[in-house]
């Protein structure tokens, strides 16, 4: 991670008021190693703004995430643009979006303006680098965000952590059973921890790739230590604590599952020990209850070293946008209270209104003075207790780690 010092160096490259409205990195190969910080934009909200309704042309969006559906509606009918500018956002997976961004931007076809996108690995590889897209903020953006600017502004944080099945007698985990991250390999726990395909889902890839930097095999190797009682043993094809990790967890029948929600449900409902390790948020919509009213499932936050992963959802400028000054009036709106959450008042075209986040478990702004959902914990205690993804060292290892898997599985 680039260090906020950095970031705040970076300004004074800029050296007029749109100077670095282009946003910083906006194109070429970078080169290899850490990712250049982006120049901050001296632009303010209002000069964008102004700037976006003189350019009149549409705002496009592709979001992973629905809530921006909503949000770009109520920030249309806030500022009056809504008639006068065409608008659209659309919800696109991953992967999908990588693919569809790369090739409209290559071939020069109208598309998004701005993306909400996760999996940042292969963002950086695929995109960044590719010059398709590029990291912007302004100072009131920095001011806000802070570290969390770099390498990719991170919109929204999201984290999955181990949930699993109580109230179910001797077929359930008990509380704090679950203590340390090496249980999914114990074999007296085999094929009782479920996740989504990492193949299939970016942000467990980079999670497991994660694993394998220097500094969290070290963590792992000392809880291999704490839990199994020895020293721990490496495999000829395993580099690190990490690499056994992955190889020992697979051995051990991991689940793999499609989504999150059905896993979530799948765990609940088990007459076995079942865990899962999946958003918080889907674990909250699907908690249910018991006949006697108990809950049907439960998760740890005392694991050692991590009780999982925390991710970001990237908020980032596409680099032949038709109004890139709109684009981003609406991404620093969205750091604002109201952007977070709404007012209690600004409605959207169904009638409804705008509640942004409000209500949600498990998403947490990149702006951390918004506030979170009561019985939540901040983002600063998440991170405590998670891995936060590494973008760029998920972009310079993940091929190496998703080859390793092909040869255990």
């Amino acid at each position: 991670m680039k260090k906020l010092l950095a970031v705040l160096l970076s300004a004074l490259m800029c050296l007029t008021m749109f100077g670095c409205s282009g946003g910083g990195q906006e194109g070429g190969e970078q080169g290899g190693g850490e990712t250049p910080a982006t120049e901050v934009d001296k632009a303010t909200f209002e000069e964008l703004l102004e700037a976006g309704k003189a350019n009149g042309k549409p705002l496009t969006i592709y979001t992973t995430h629905s809530v921006i559906n909503d949000a770009i509606e109520a920030f249309m009918i806030k500022y009056e643009l809504d008639g006068k500018i065409e608008y659209s956002s659309t919800q696109i997976g991953d992967t999908n979006q990588i693919t569809q961004v790369a090739t409209e931007v290559a071939q020069g076809v109208d598309g998004a303006d701005i993306i909400f996108i996760q999996d940042g690995g292969r963002v950086l590889t695929d995109l960044v680098e590719e010059g398709y897209v590029y990291n912007w903020y302004n100072q009131e953006i920095l001011d806000l965000v802070g570290e969390d600017c770099e390498p990719l502004l991170v919109w929204d944080y999201c984290n999955k952590v181990f949930i699993y099945n109580v109230n179910n007698g001797e077929n359930s985990f008990a509380d704090g059973e679950i203590n340390n991250i090496w249980y999914c390999t114990d074999p007296q726990y085999a094929g009782a921890l479920c996740l989504k395909d990492p193949s299939s889902e970016g942000v467990n890839m980079n999670f497991l790739v994660n694993l394998t930097s220097e500094e969290n095999a070290a963590k792992l190797a000392e809880a291999y230590k704490a839990y199994y009682g020895k020293d721990i043993t490496l495999d000829a094809d395993c580099p690190n604590a990490g690499y056994q990790f992955i190889k020992m967890m697979y051995k051990n029948g991991v689940v793999l599952g499609s989504s999150d929600g059905t896993i979530a449900k799948d765990t609940a409902a088990a007459d076995k020990k079942m865990s899962a390790l999946i958003t918080l948020n889907k674990y909250k919509k699907n908690l249910g209850k018991r006949d006697d009213g108990t809950d049907n499932m439960s998760f740890a936050q005392d694991v050692n070293p991590v009780a999982g992963f925390i991710y970001p959802i990237y908020g980032l400028q596409v680099k032949n946008a038709d109004n890139p000054e709109l684009a981003k009036a609406f991404l620093i709106w969205l750091y604002s209270e109201e952007g977070w959450k709404g007012n209690g008042t600004l409605t959207i075209k169904d009638g409804s209104v705008y509640k942004g986040m409000s209500g949600r478990f498990g998403d947490y702004s990149g702006n951390q003075a918004n506030p979170v959902v009561d019985g939540d914990l901040p983002v600063k205690e998440w991170k405590k207790i998670l891995i936060q993804e590494d973008a760029e060292q998920a972009a310079a290892e993940r091929a190496n780690v998703e080859d390793f898997i092909l040869t255990i599985k």
